[in-house]
C-alpha cells in the first residue's frame, strides 16, 4: 500500500536548528532527500520558514537548498535576525521592549531577501500549509497549495508567507501585504497553532479525495493512508511556582506566557494527533531544554546553538530508543517503487 506522508514542524525561532538536525538524520537513514520521503509539509513560524525553503525550486526543478544550506542559515545568520546584545545595551533593550517589538524586521527581511526568491506557493516542490493570524479580519489564515492551485489571488509569494508566519508578537513587528484581494496583517501563526499537525491532518482528511492531493502512485488519499512525522523545536521543562502564579502581574506574565502557550498548544496537538491516527502512523520528536538560560528562541549566541545541537544529539539522533522509534516509523512509509530499498536502508543504517 502506498502511503501519504506528512511532515509537520513547530514554531520556535532559532530553535529551528533542532528539526533540521533530525531531518538530516532521516536523510542519512533513508539515503533519500527529505522532499522524496514526504508528500506534504506543514509549518508554523520557523517551521513555516523551513518547509518553504525545503520546497523552493532551482532552475532544474530540484530543491534549491539542501538541509546543510538551511542549517547554516540558523548557525551563521541567526544574529542578523536577532542581534546579540550585552552590557548596558542589553539593559536599555529590555526597557524599550515594553513599548516596541524586541527586534527590528530589517534583519529577518535581509535574510529572507537573500535566500527566499520571488517564487509562489504553486511553484513549491511539494504541497505546503503555513499558518499566520490576520489582525485585520481577526481570523486564522492557512496559506495552502491546494487553495493557491484553484485561486490565483491565494497564490502568495513565499517571501510574504515567511515574513507573516514568523512575526512573533513582542519579538518582531506584524507584516501587511495583499492576499486574496484584501490587506492581510499577519502575526506568527504560533498564537493559535504552533504545532500545525492537526491542521495538516484536517486538510488531507477533507481534501485528500477531491483531486489535488495524490499519493505517489497517482491515487487519491484515504484517511488510512496518512502518516505524520511531527517535529518540535524544544521546550524548557521548568515550572512556575504556586507563589509566582498567585503573585505575578502583567509584566511578569508577559515574559512567560509565550512559552506557556506554545508548550500547551504543542502538547495538546500531540495528544489529539496520537489519538486520531493509528499506532505506527504518527511520531512526535522534540527535545526538552533542561537549562532556562538556553531556552529563549531568539538567542543567537553560539553557546546556545551548540547546546541545542548537543541536546538533539543526546535526546533524539543518537538516542537508542528514539532512533529505533524513528526507524520503525520510516519503515511504515511506503512507496511501491522503492519500498524494498527503504527497508534495506533501515536495516543497514
Amino acid at each position: 500500500m502506498c502511503t501519504y506522508n506528512i511532515l509537520s514542524i513547530d514554531g520556535g525561532g532559532l530553535r529551528g536548528i533542532v528539526p533540521v538536525r533530525i531531518l538530516q538524520k532521516i536523510e542519512s537513514i533513508t539515503q533519500k532527500k527529505i522532499q522524496d520521503t514526504f508528500d506534504m509539509m506543514a509549518g508554523t513560524s520557523t517551521g513555516g520558514l523551513l518547509v518553504s525553503c525545503m520546497t523552493l525550486r532551482d532552475s532544474k526543478g530540484q530543491p534549491k537548498y539542501s538541509l546543510d544550506d538551511i542549517g547554516s542559515i540558523y548557525i551563521n545568520k541567526g544574529d542578523i535576525i536577532f542581534p546579540i546584545r550585552s552590557g548596558i545595551g542589553k539593559f536599555f533593550h529590555r526597557f524599550s521592549n515594553l513599548f516596541s517589538p524586541a527586534y527590528s524586521a530589517s534583519g529577518l527581511e535581509k535574510v529572507l531577501k537573500e535566500y527566499v526568491t520571488e517564487q509562489r506557493i504553486k511553484e513549491a516542490l511539494r504541497p505546503i500549509l503555513v499558518s499566520t493570524y490576520d489582525l485585520n479580519s481577526n481570523k486564522p489564515v492557512f496559506f495552502k497549495s491546494s487553495e493557491a492551485n484553484d485561486n490565483e489571488e491565494a497564490n502568495a509569494r513565499i517571501y510574504d508567507i515567511c515574513r507573516a508566519t514568523s512575526a512573533a508578537p513582542t519579538y518582531l513587528p506584524a507584516y501587511t501585504f495583499q492576499y486574496k484581494g484584501n490587506r492581510l496583517t499577519g502575526i506568527d501563526g504560533g498564537v493559535y497553532v504552533n504545532n500545525p499537525t492537526m491542521a495538516a491532518i484536517a486538510e488531507i482528511s477533507k481534501y485528500g479525495n477531491r483531486g489535488y492531493y495524490k499519493k505517489k502512485d497517482g491515487t487519491d488519499v484515504k484517511y488510512s493512508d496518512i502518516r505524520v512525522l511531527s517535529l518540535g523545536t524544544g521546550s524548557y521543562n521548568g515550572t512556575i511556582t504556586e507563589k509566582e502564579a498567585v503573585g505575578w502581574g502583567e509584566l511578569q506574565w508577559v515574559t512567560q506566557i509565550t512559552n506557556i502557550m506554545m508548550r500547551g498548544v504543542n502538547q495538546t496537538t500531540d495528544y489529539e494527533s496520537g489519538e486520531m491516527l493509528d499506532p505506527g502512523s504518527y511520531l512526535r520528536l522534540s527535545i526538552n531544554i533542561p537549562e532556562e538560560k538556553y531556552s529563549d528562541m531568539a538567542d543567537a549566541r553560539k553557546e546556545t546553538l551548540d547546546y541545542l545541537e548537543k541536546q538533539v544529539s543526546e535526546q533524539v539522533t543518537d538516542n537508542t530508543d528514539k532512533l529505533a522509534a524513528l526507524k520503525q516509523f520510516l519503515a511504515n512509509l511506503s512507496d511501491e517503487k522503492d519500498y524494498t530499498g527503504l527497508q534495506a536502508a533501515l536495516v543497514t543504517n
